[in-house]
């Protein structure tokens, strides 16, 4: 979700920031400690689960370093929030009502309303009382996403009633050692991939080398100086900006997002063109060697942080066709001072670790340990790079700095639920966890055991919608269950409701969340927005985008009378 970049002093009244009125009450006592928390991949974003009240109601939220509220939906909010979960007052005795409104916007069109809160926040183990936040009651344009809300991680400069960010709260309370936070994202979504968010220290076994800093330029947004980015083909380099503002922001899905000038030049270098079906930018992967894509190199205090081809392109796979998309997008974010800014987004930190630091006004990045880990490549595509494997043939890694980092001394883990997905906090010495979460999902229709590699029998209802064309189509919406047959592929915008039975090398491309999907082996489930799908299948089978997996030795499907393949 790429974000409305606006200044507190916006003259349009919603984006105004009323600084003054209720804060948490803190008493500052600092000790040796950090906590972890594992978030799940939605396929566009990174989740993780918090708590809300006494007793602690459960949140999926995406952590965004791009803004500075955390806002959960309330229960007038209905099905247009989005997610599973919706706040309810009057089951918390923390709770405390603060007549206060709350709108914030976002650069995809859609946009929230609501009211200003207090109540106990838990994150990782860790509870802030009194902690301000927004209580939904109407939001458009973000029915179909997984998560339930959005939380904060910039300045408090952001925020519209100049409340402390929840981390910053965690510091000030004496839970953090350092007021810091770290994140790691798993390289390629596969649908069991993690990350982690480290909250007042750094987990060593993520990162290599040594970390490179650039100081905060303007205190909001994470906003820092590039030096300069460039496209490098073979020997020919292209320097294609210098000196630019630019954020990390963990809520911003693409690689880069930059100004449209920026963009032009840089569609030109790659190749890629606009696909209005979709609304991302395509290139030609199926007769263009790996070799002709340009490396997008970010230099950074000296240092230089590439992205080869493979870590920017992301290839959608059909039963019989292949589409490849760029994750190099366009922004029209400002900061406070009206300075065009450049966004490193989810597609850039799954290369890196970054640390964000408050003490010191900082951000860091190092060379994630899974850098070199890229999505498999069909041999069909880039002709001349028939040899390419998940492993980049060409990486550049960060060069030692000056600037050193000093770990914690002392950590303690704090261990929460997690899924297959990431980005919650995991601590140095923990490994994610796989339970299933306590959200509302569709009940599979499967009438045999669950126990692992056992046959799955699943009854087709006869409401079912299938699809027997050998091509690719494309719909807006479905509403229904629906059955692909053998090496179909359907192409949709996005899932409003049904489960979905694959047949053997079928494909279904979309969005959507909380649904159950019976895949045999070579079909394919690819899911660009949403998430936290229960997903029985194959050995064989790929899928992205779920929260709980069961794997069948076989899946046999019962067709309805009136209907079959």
């Amino acid at each position: 979700m790429q974000k409305v970049y606006r200044t507190c002093n916006d003259p349009t009244t919603q984006y105004k920031c009323h600084i003054g009125g209720e804060h948490t009450k803190i008493t500052k006592t600092k000790r040796s400690v950090s906590a972890t928390e594992t978030t799940l991949d939605g396929g566009l974003y990174w989740m993780g689960l918090i708590g809300v009240g006494t007793p602690s109601q459960p949140f999926y939220i995406v952590f965004d370093t791009g803004s500075s509220h955390l806002w959960i939906p309330g229960e007038q909010c209905g099905t247009s929030c989005g997610g599973n979960h919706t706040y309810k007052p009057s089951l918390s005795s923390t709770y405390k009502a603060w007549n206060k409104t709350f709108q914030i916007s976002y650069a995809d069109g859609s946009n929230t309303t609501g009211v200003f809160a207090n109540d106990t926040v838990t994150i990782a183990g860790i509870s802030i009382t009194g902690q301000p936040f927004a209580v939904i009651n109407s939001a458009s344009g973000v029915s179909g996403r997984a998560f339930d809300g959005i939380l904060g991680l910039s300045y408090a400069k952001l925020s519209q009633s100049g409340e402390n960010p929840v981390v910053w709260s965690m510091y000030l309370a004496g839970e953090l050692s350092l007021p810091i936070f770290c994140f790691w994202f798993g390289p390629v979504s596969t649908g069991s991939d993690t990350g982690e968010l480290i909250l007042g220290g750094y987990d060593t076994t993520k990162y290599t080398g040594s970390f490179t800093y650039a100081p905060v330029s303007v205190q909001g947004y994470w906003e820092f100086i590039v030096d300069n980015v460039k496209l490098s083909t073979g020997s020919t380099t292209n320097v294609i900006a210098n000196s630019i503002s630019a954020v990390l922001d963990t809520g911003s899905t693409a690689a880069i997002a930059v100004p449209t000038t920026y963009l032009n030049m840089i569609n030109t270098l790659i190749g890629a063109t606009y696909d209005s079906n979709t609304g991302w930018y395509t290139v030609n992967c199926q007769t263009k060697p790996l070799s002709a894509f340009p490396n997008i190199t970010v230099t950074i205090s000296g240092v230089p942080f590439t992205l080869t081809p493979l870590m920017y392109l992301f290839i959608y796979v059909g039963p019989s066709t292949y589409k490849c998309f760029s994750t190099i997008l366009s922004s029209n974010s400002m900061d406070q001072l009206g300075n065009p800014l450049w966004v490193l987004g989810d597609y850039f930190l799954r290369r890196f670790y970054s640390v964000f630091d408050m003490q010191q006004n900082r951000v860091g990045l190092a060379l994630s340990t899974s850098y070199s880990t890229v999505q498999a490549v069909p041999s069909t595509l880039f002709p001349a790079a028939a040899t390419v494997t998940t492993v980049s043939t060409t990486t550049t890694k960060p060069s030692a700095t000056t600037t050193t980092t000093t770990k914690p001394s002392t950590t303690t883990t704090t261990s929460t639920a997690t899924t297959t997905s990431a980005t919650t906090k995991p601590l140095i010495t923990t490994t994610s966890a796989t339970t299933k979460p306590s959200i509302t999902t569709t009940a599979p229709r499967v009438i045999t055991s669950l126990a692992p590699n056992t046959t799955c029998l699943v009854n087709i209802p006869s409401s079912v919608l299938i699809y027997r064309s050998l091509s690719i189509s494309s719909q807006a919406t479905y509403l229904n269950d629906i059955a692909l047959c053998a090496g179909v592929g359907v192409l949709y915008s996005s899932w409003d409701g049904g489960n979905s039975y694959l047949e053997s090398n079928a494909v279904i491309y979309g969005s959507g969340n909380n649904h159950t999907l019976f895949l045999k082996a070579g079909s394919r489930y690819f899911c660009l927005t949403g998430g936290f799908h229960t997903v029985y299948y194959e050995q064989g089978a790929q899928f992205n985008g779920a929260a709980y997996t069961r794997l069948c030795s076989k899946i046999i499907f019962q067709y309805p009378s009136t209907a079959t393949c």
